[in-house]
């Protein structure tokens, strides 16, 4: 019997973490960068709220030994669903940020809502995640650098602070464009956020006042917010281009991620 085995692990490694109260919870290794590598497994993963997380999720997840943990959240968001994770040597890092960057608040108003303005409304909020999430995700990358692994990074659904965070980290080591987003798509396919947020553990868990008012509208308009199209993250790219000339550019220009530091980040995340 491995190690692994015999703490409850795969010997496997996995995609998508098997838990109970997990919600979107993965590892965003294994995949080839340009220059024939792999992103190593076990190093950075990637989670919606952790508020649900059982004792026996917590038994297999201790022994993965997360080092830091990068919340993306607002301090209400954190305030209405408390993280209570076990390992005291576990560093949290949270950041104080304007909350009506990711309000939805005003849309209640329009009742003329539809999915295909809810659609837009996403597409003009990923637009925005470069300028206002600068100050979060180059928090990030310090830690990277600082190797400050393995890491675990998660917002509230984990798909869309969350998504470009992990977008971006895996652009920065070389992983085909095209793979990066398949990743980020991945998200609607592993987690029915509809169920989670609309029937899990009562109406609306999880849903912030600005975000409340999504269960006063049918379930097909409020889809193009529970989703992740791949068109999402390529507004989100598309304007880190129109700024800063490329993705690589944005992380190097508007995150201050020099050379250096983006070898040493894939000298320990690549293998």
């Amino acid at each position: 019997m491995t190690e692994a085995e015999g703490r409850g692990l795969s010997a496997r490694p996995q995609r998508v973490l098997p838990l109970e109260g997990g919600r979107n919870f993965r590892d965003i290794g294994g995949y080839r960068a340009m220059d024939g590598r792999q992103v190593r497994w076990g190093a950075v993963y990637r989670s919606g709220a952790l508020s649900y997380l059982t004792t026996e999720d917590y038994t297999h997840l201790t022994p993965l030994r997360i080092r830091v943990i990068c919340d993306f959240r607002t301090a209400r968001e954190r305030e209405r669903e408390p993280t209570q994770w076990p390992d005291p040597n576990a560093r949290t890092l949270t950041w104080h940020y304007d909350s009506t960057v990711v309000s939805l608040r005003g849309l209640h108003t329009k009742s003329s809502l539809t999915p295909a303005a809810a659609r837009g409304a996403m597409m003009s909020l990923y637009r925005t995640f470069p300028t206002a999430f600068a100050d979060v995700y180059a928090g990030m990358f310090r830690s990277l650098v600082d190797l400050e692994l393995p890491m675990l990074v998660h917002c509230s659904a984990g798909k869309d602070r969350t998504g470009v965070a992990c977008a971006l980290i895996l652009a920065c080591l070389g992983v085909p464009i095209a793979t990066v987003i398949e990743d980020y798509a991945l998200s609607e396919k592993i987690v029915n956020l509809e169920k989670e947020l609309f029937t899990h553990q009562g109406t609306s868990v999880g849903l912030t006042d600005d975000h409340g008012f999504l269960s006063t509208v049918a379930p097909e308009v409020r889809a193009p917010f529970l989703t992740s199209p791949p068109e999402y993250l390529q507004a989100a790219f598309e304007q880190m281009a129109h700024v800063h000339g490329s993705v690589d550019g944005y992380v190097r220009d508007g995150l201050g991620v020099s050379a250096s530091m983006l070898q040493a980040i894939k000298g320990r995340l690549l293998e």
